[in-house]
């Protein structure tokens, strides 16, 4: 089993989508991390995760009404990524979460 825990804040308010007979909210985490680079400054590097949680459609809007841009969380879930094409032709990489739990921060 591969299980991902993030620590970040909601980048824009989730979204609610119905996929099916199923109901998925999708938000954006950025996670910043703080590491010294070679002459020993220090730096800030922020990843951004694409955060996918299916749940009942009656569970779902009442967790999507929190989750707000800038809402700290507290995340735990199935990791992934996918490659795509950027609009200026380069090849980039999505990290991805299938979240399992979650938990507001602030």
């Amino acid at each position: 089993m591969l299980k991902l825990i993030l620590n970040g804040m909601l980048g824009k308010d989730a979204e609610v989508k119905e996929v099916g007979n199923r109901t998925v909210i999708n938000f954006d985490v950025a996670v910043s991390m703080d590491y010294k680079n070679a002459k020993g400054e220090k730096v800030e590097r922020t990843e951004w995760v694409r955060a996918a949680m299916w749940r009942n459609e009656k569970q779902s809007t009442k967790i999507a009404d929190f989750l707000k841009k800038g809402q700290k969380v507290l995340i735990e879930g199935t990791p992934g990524s996918e490659g795509y094409q950027s609009k200026d032709g380069q090849v980039k990489s999505q990290i991805h979460v299938n979240v399992k739990d979650l938990e507001l921060l602030n």
